[in-house]
């Protein structure tokens, strides 16, 4: 397959990431409607669940983000900052990021 082919294929795949984030997201607004007739006693239950939909969209968003910079040929390396979340950069570089640093979790301000 040549370089073009691939960046179409990548660049199509983020196109369609981002309906499917785009579609993921008018739930939102279904499940926000059904958090306000649950019952009271459910709803600590609910939180983590509805943040982990959050988390899903977040995930799927830089993942479309990734593969967009990669249709668009920015280098791998660079690609991945367009990733927002820290556990994900780490999980997908697996070590590649140079100068990467252990993820904490802990927002780093200065290096």
């Amino acid at each position: 397959m040549s370089l073009d082919r691939d960046h179409i294929l990548l660049s199509a795949v983020a196109d369609e990431m981002g309906d499917i984030r785009a579609d993921f997201d008018s739930l939102s607004g279904l499940i926000t409607e059904l958090m306000a007739w649950c019952p009271a006693e459910a709803r600590a239950d609910a939180l983590p669940q509805i943040q982990s939909f959050d988390l899903l969209l977040q995930r799927l968003e830089g993942l479309s983000g990734l593969v967009a910079a990669l249709g668009a040929g920015v280098p791998i390396d660079v690609a991945l900052h367009v990733l927002t979340l820290s556990d994900q950069t780490a999980r997908l570089t697996g070590g590649l990021a140079s100068g990467a640093s252990a993820v904490s979790g802990d927002v780093m301000l200065f290096d």
